[in-house]
């Protein structure tokens, strides 16, 4: 399984690529819907390109890494070639037309411009059947010394609590960012705190490290904090929150 197509040219397909390449596999060919953006990460991979799924070149293996509601629009058009999606919220039923099917889920956020340690993401697989499964394992491990396997169910309950884990409390970070910015204080203060709760993580349940008002049901700090809370928002969500980890920790 050397010979690869990548269907998207965002920022999953770029990392995948770039990371395959680099373990000795040959992009054929970077298929986008924008022609310019196909032939930017192709030149990359030093492969072809096209925007028309109806050119595409022979190939071991199709990676499909589009937008979740483009996914089964580009698996309906391909039927003979062994497939993957990289999406951690789309199912293995989404090729119902395909023998040799899977997922390819790496789960990380990725960012074009932004170098990721491609060794330390986790790779999350699945096919619909045990030798192709075989096969896209065997892949997943020459870029990765974290490879799952794991059903549509799990990976769906993997990708909520990404979304809780990551992008909410990257929006917990952008709103302590508004409320030190209106203060005049710099958001890297907070930095060896957070730091110092995720390595926590390392050794520790997240229910274990949990700390601050709401954990000590300090009722008078949390209304002081409620009361110097500007915006009603973000009032709501500490509040919220607030009552979450009082219950938990009941």
């Amino acid at each position: 399984m050397k010979n690869i197509i990548l269907i998207g040219s965002g920022n999953v397909a770029t990392h995948l690529g770039i990371n395959l390449k680099n373990n000795n596999f040959n992009i054929v060919q970077v298929i986008s819907s924008t022609l310019k953006n196909a032939e930017t990460l192709a030149t990359k991979l030093d492969s072809d390109f096209s925007n028309n799924i109806s050119d595409l070149k022979k190939a071991d293996l199709i990676i499909v890494a589009v937008s979740d509601n483009e996914i089964g629009n580009v698996a309906n058009q391909i039927i003979n070639t062994p497939i993957v999606h990289t999406s951690g919220s789309v199912g293995l039923e989404v090729f119902k037309n395909n023998n040799n099917a899977g997922v390819f889920y790496p789960l990380q956020t990725f960012n074009t411009n932004v170098e990721v340690a491609f060794k330390e993401v986790p790779i999350c697989i699945e096919a619909n059947n045990k030798d192709f499964e075989k096969e896209i394992i065997k892949l997943a491990q020459n870029i990765s010394e974290n490879v799952v396997k794991m059903d549509s169910k799990q990976r769906k309950q993997l990708h909520i609590a990404a979304v809780f884990s990551c992008n909410f409390t990257n929006q917990m970070f952008a709103i302590s960012d508004d409320i030190l910015e209106k203060s005049n204080i710099e958001f890297k203060l907070l930095l060896p705190l957070i730091k110092q709760t995720v390595n926590k993580l390392k050794t520790k349940k997240a229910i274990e490290v949990q700390t601050g008002p709401a954990k000590r049901k300090d009722l008078e700090i949390i209304k002081q904090h409620l009361n110097l809370i500007s915006n009603k928002k973000n009032k709501e969500i500490y509040k919220l929150i607030s009552e979450s980890i009082i219950k938990t920790h009941e």
